[in-house]
């Protein structure tokens, strides 16, 4: 259970990085500016949702074994979801 929170707190810290802080030396905010917004891609790296679908699948990669994997990816994805929505 607590392997389950750490991912999702883990997840939502680093999507929420990647799409809303400049980072160190501005590292996030130069890169959101290089890929720009032309692209679903680009549109995409500006959305904290967005990037955390990515994100947590690579968190239930490391969390979980076999068909679990599906089940961890959508409930971290879906707990990135709520902590966002609640403004957390």
């Amino acid at each position: 259970m607590l392997t389950v929170i750490l991912g999702v707190l883990g997840a939502y810290r680093f999507s929420f990085m990647l799409a809303q802080e400049d980072g160190p030396f501005d590292i996030f905010s130069k890169w959101r500016g290089y890929i720009g917004q032309r692209t679903w891609f680009g549109r995409g790296m500006h959305c904290t949702l967005c990037i955390s679908f990515w994100v947590s699948l690579l968190c239930a990669v490391f969390m979980a074994e076999g068909v679990t994997i599906v089940t961890y990816w959508f409930g971290i994805a879906g707990g990135v979801l709520v902590l966002h929505r609640r403004g957390i």
